[in-house]
């Protein structure tokens, strides 16, 4: 089944029935990466702002283009897709979300030179190795064994949860592995 745009909810009407049942809930979306060419925004959810855990968090990615949305504002467009894929990932799904396009239908829109699909670079930054190498050293501690291994989103997860501890925090110690 093929994508039709007539039953596409834009994230505008999304946010809008978020904010009907949850209107002491929160959106916080953040700039967690920019290095003038690609983007990375976070978006954070609450139901409420007053939960000790947030509902959602998802990210979302884009590259500068030399034309379209992302040449003049890539940034604002990834701020509301990872507001959309935050508020999806909560039951704000809009339309039906099985009803996605193909491949087949996205390479056609790529072969007309409409979109360009990149590979987006998953390893971690070197700026994030550098912020969990300086935030680890300011609270004396090891830096965990592996990190440059560590996808861009596992950096961002812990980078947020060494800077910001929550109460009973069951982090894993840097000796222990995983099971």
């Amino acid at each position: 089944m093929g994508f039709n745009l007539d039953e596409y909810t834009p994230v505008s009407e999304r946010i809008k029935a978020f904010w009907i049942d949850h209107p002491n809930g929160a959106i916080h979306s953040e700039l967690v990466f920019d290095d003038g060419t690609r983007c990375v925004i976070k978006t954070t959810l609450w139901r409420d702002k007053n939960d000790t855990q947030p509902t959602t968090i998802d990210y979302a990615e884009e590259l500068l283009t030399d034309r379209g949305v992302n040449s003049t504002s890539r940034i604002e467009n990834c701020c509301t897709s990872s507001q959309g894929r935050s508020l999806a990932a909560a039951g704000y799904l809009g339309a039906d979300w099985t009803k996605k396009p193909s491949r087949e239908e996205m390479q056609k829109v790529v072969n007309r030179g409409e979109v360009t699909i990149t590979e987006p670079a998953n390893k971690a930054t070197d700026k994030q190795l550098n912020m969990i190498g300086a935030v680890c050293k300011s609270k004396n501690i090891s830096i965990p064994q592996g990190i440059q291994g560590w996808t861009v989103r596992e950096a961002s997860q812990y980078i947020d949860q060494i800077k910001n501890p929550q109460p009973n925090d069951q982090r894993m110690s840097v000796d222990e592995e995983p099971f």
